[in-house]
């Protein structure tokens, strides 16, 4: 066996999962230059092939060019290596996977292409739609099978994944008004500013003159903003009872969906033409609920 061969295999391989000779040597314990030692030509101490085959998320086998063998379950690699990254980055490392999934996997017409560098900031240089922030640097990926999208970068990183249901997406969406009620609820004056207050003070209860004296807002407009956001569940309300008598309050409800929601619309909000990688082939945008009888 040439020991090319390996350094060819860790360069493959080590590009595919878009990491730098850097990154490759912190992983496993050398340096830069050990790590273009190898591509050219060298070969790594084999006690060393373990760990870069974990890094790369490939078998030892595969370093040699033993790239065939039985099947494996994928499931439990990828359970396996998460376990073996301290749980603090177990997060940031699957939504690499997924930025990588969705450059090289998900389409045949995207697996070719060129090795892409994964960024280091999803902020651009480009103001946003509004002018206010910077734009973000999208990755999304469209097929009949469904959507993948969302920011891929060292420094900030999301993913969302929806493969299309069998019956189609709209079997699954709420109805117009139910969507009017949640959106809404978000555009009176005052929503916003309390939904920000209660998310970033998730203890406690809140009546609508504390919350008003705290975000600044208008009392009758903050009374209004959080009936509409308890409405659309996004907070709960519970009357206390005092010796003066009755008040109402108000708490955070779920909020496990709103940095998703705030997140995603950040997503809609962005100017045409912000994507690292924009590959989208689908034809329709709800799938088999488009052909729906809107008459019937």
């Amino acid at each position: 066996m040439k020991t090319e061969l390996i350094g060819e295999q860790i360069a493959r391989y080590r590009k595919a999962a878009g990491l730098t000779q850097e990154e490759l040597g912190k992983a496993v314990g050398v340096s830069t230059q050990a790590v273009s030692r190898w591509e050219c030509g060298g070969a790594p101490d084999v006690t060393l092939l373990p760990a870069i085959a974990d890094r790369l998320h490939v078998t030892v086998d595969a370093l040699f060019g033993r790239e065939s063998g039985p099947a494996k379950n994928m499931s439990n690699d990828l359970i396996q290596w998460m376990r073996s990254i301290p749980e603090k980055d177990r997060l940031t490392g699957l939504t690499r996977l997924l930025w990588e999934a969705a450059i090289y996997g998900i389409s045949d017409s995207l697996f070719d292409a060129p090795w892409i560098a994964y960024p280091e900031k999803a902020e651009l240089d480009k103001p946003s739609l509004f002018g206010e922030g910077k734009a973000l640097m999208r990755t999304m990926t469209g097929t009949d099978a469904g959507y993948l999208l969302g920011v891929g970068a060292e420094d900030y990183s999301y993913f969302g994944v929806f493969p299309e249901p069998e019956e189609g997406y709209e079997k699954y969406f709420l109805t117009d008004d139910e969507y009017r009620t949640l959106f809404g609820a978000m555009v009176l004056p005052g929503a916003m500013e309390a939904l920000r207050f209660f998310c970033r003070n998730k203890q406690g209860l809140y009546s609508a003159a504390a919350v008003a004296q705290r975000t600044g807002a208008p009392l009758p407009e903050t009374e209004r903003a959080l009936e509409a956001l308890t409405q659309a569940r996004f907070l709960q309300k519970e009357q206390i009872t005092l010796p003066e008598g009755s008040l109402d309050t108000y708490a955070i409800g779920d909020y496990s969906g709103v940095v998703p929601l705030l997140t995603f619309a950040r997503w809609m909000l962005q100017p045409y033409g912000m994507n690292l990688v924009g590959n989208v082939v689908r034809q329709t945008c709800f799938g088999k609920g488009d052909a729906r009888d809107e008459t019937a």
